[in-house]
């Protein structure tokens, strides 16, 4: 269950400490979930992780549940941020640049990358229906772009662009999990490349074979 508000008077500190206290919080509480998953991670851990009491995080977070999915929106927020610089022309280079702005939020952020890519999977019930709104916004950029690349006629595929944008997602996912874990068989450097390989490749419209398998399917 997602958690009310808590009763408690925060403390009357500067608006600059508590936005660096509410960072603080949710740095400690990516390690915890990475290490955890949501629940095994301990709350009252977090705010000691962070260098604060106990009882500090509940002035800032009322439930375990929300700041997961901070965590969650934090992550949505960087591939945002930085799909705005991207300016490759077709669908495929502008979906392909989105997965590695991906991989380097990863790289730079193991622990955010192991709570997306591991344990947000793992939800179940109103758990999973909200980290999956939270992450809509990240999958609202790869929609567009396989929209854009059907429109277009650079892909062919009898999925739409939300299925599309959704089996993307969860092969990249897959590629990164598999590339963070102590003894990976790829690492985060392959994954655009087995991307495009691997799932891009077989919706390229140029090639006479997916051509014919396309006009197939459709009869």
């Amino acid at each position: 269950m997602w958690g009310f508000p808590h009763n408690g008077m925060m403390p009357r500190i500067s608006a600059t400490e508590r936005v660096a206290t509410r960072r603080r919080l949710i740095e400690a509480a990516k390690a915890e979930f990475a290490a955890r998953g949501l629940a095994g991670a301990r709350f009252d851990e977090i705010s000691l992780s962070a260098g604060h009491a106990k009882g500090t995080i509940y002035n800032y977070f009322d439930s375990k549940e929300r700041l997961f999915l901070t965590v969650v929106e934090d992550w949505c927020g960087l591939l945002a941020d930085a799909a705005h610089s991207i300016q490759a022309a077709s669908a495929r280079d502008r979906v392909l640049e989105i997965a590695a702005i991906d991989v380097e939020i990863a790289r730079k952020d193991p622990d955010l990358a192991r709570v997306v890519v591991l344990h947000m999977p793992a939800l179940v019930g109103s758990d999973r229906e909200a980290t999956w709104s939270a992450v809509e916004p990240g999958l609202n950029l790869l929609e567009v772009e396989f929209a854009r690349g059907l429109k277009r006629g650079e892909f062919l595929s009898r999925q739409s662009a939300p299925a599309l944008a959704r089996l993307f997602f969860g092969n990249l996912s897959a590629f990164e999990l598999e590339a963070l874990q102590p003894e990976a068989l790829i690492s985060l450097d392959d994954v655009v490349e087995l991307l495009d390989r691997h799932f891009m490749a077989g919706l390229d419209a140029s090639s006479v074979l997916n051509q014919a398998a396309y006009e197939q399917e459709q009869t």
